[in-house]
Formats: C-alpha cells, structure tokens, sequence
C-alpha cells in the first residue's frame, strides 16, 4: 500500500468516526433530537438524564435565541429595504 493510500485510509476512518460522533448531519438536530439520541446512548441512570435533560434544555433555549436573532435580523432588514424603496419610489422626484 502506497502512502497516499494510507494516507485516504486514514482519512476516510477519520470521517467516519466524525459522521458517527454527529458531525456531519445534512439537517440541523433539534434539542429533541440531541435528548432523544443522548438518553438512547446512555445507560439508564435518572442523575445522569436529569443532566442530559438540563443540556437539552440549554439547548433548546439556544435555538430560540438563534431563531429569535435571524428573525429580528431579517425583520430590520426588510424593513431598511422598503424605507430605501419608499425612498427611491415617493421622495426622489
């Protein structure tokens, strides 16, 4: 074996662990999603999901924080760009 072989070897078991620990996803895992495949990986310990589900909610408190900054962000936004069209359109003549 050639060491550029080894070399894509190495880096396609690299990939796959990164793939299994969650790394590459093709869609964005919600707080549930992450509690429900924490709680199934994890044995059954009520401390230990009692502090998956504290995460789970941190996680959860995030995404709305997230959400709720895109949104003001579009908001502010969209709203430059009909104050910019209303001035273009109505105060330019």
């Amino acid at each position: 074996m050639t060491d550029k072989e080894k070399q894509r070897e190495l880096i396609v078991e690299i990939m796959k662990a990164d793939e299994q620990s969650g790394l590459y996803t093709t869609r964005k895992q919600t707080a549930v999603d992450w509690l429900f495949n924490r709680l199934w990986e994890t044995p059954k310990d009520k401390l230990t999901w009692y502090s998956i589900l504290e995460e789970a909610m941190q996680r959860e408190k995030m995404q709305i924080e997230s959400a709720h900054r895109h949104g003001a962000s579009d908001f502010i936004l969209h709203r430059y760009k009909m104050e910019q069209y209303y001035k273009d359109t109505y105060e330019n003549e």
